[in-house]
């Protein structure tokens, strides 16, 4: 079963029976794993019981190709990826080519009245000689984008951290 606008580890992959409960599994993903805190509480001090559970994802947008570390020929090149808002739509994607001082708006390969689905994206870009650096970021319908930075929401086990994502590439 896939249960749309939920985090996929809350979608039960292989039902063998269905159970309906006034509260929370015990079971020690929903116990102890995918909950959230602040930023003070580490490994050692976390209480589990005073987490928030993690249901649904935040906007998130990534770049797919070109991967990380990858030589391209100087010149016209397609990146290529993928953002999801889950409970809301997607409205926008923009790549920097400059490590996120300048801005372009990609286009989308997928229906736009995409709701729960990743959005696949594209742009074709030209891209100098050197070492370059690619950033994506993501808007949803609200208008809401992804955070710059991770640190701006970091917790000790890493969750919900979707700031911009960045790949580095050299071009020959």
């Amino acid at each position: 079963m896939v249960v749309p606008g939920y985090a996929g580890v809350r979608s039960a992959k292989w039902l063998t029976r269905i159970e309906v409960r006034d509260m929370p599994s015990d079971a020690p993903i929903q116990a102890h794993d995918y909950k959230l805190f602040p930023a003070d509480v580490t490994s050692d001090t976390v209480d589990w019981s005073r987490g928030l559970t993690i249901n649904a994802m935040p906007l998130n947008a990534a770049i797919c190709v070109p991967g990380s570390g990858e030589s391209l020929p100087a010149g016209e090149v397609r990146i290529e990826g993928y953002a999801i808002a889950y409970d809301r739509r997607v409205s926008r994607v923009e790549v920097s080519v400059n490590g996120g001082r300048e801005w372009q708006q990609a286009t989308f390969a997928d229906d736009p009245e995409t709701h729960w689905g990743w959005r696949r994206w594209t742009l074709d870009a030209t891209l100098a000689k050197g070492r370059q650096h690619l950033v994506v970021r993501a808007f949803d319908g609200a208008g809401q984008g992804q955070p710059e930075r991770p640190d701006t929401m970091w917790n000790f086990a890493g969750y919900l951290c979707t700031a911009w994502h960045h790949v580095h590439v050299l071009v020959e």
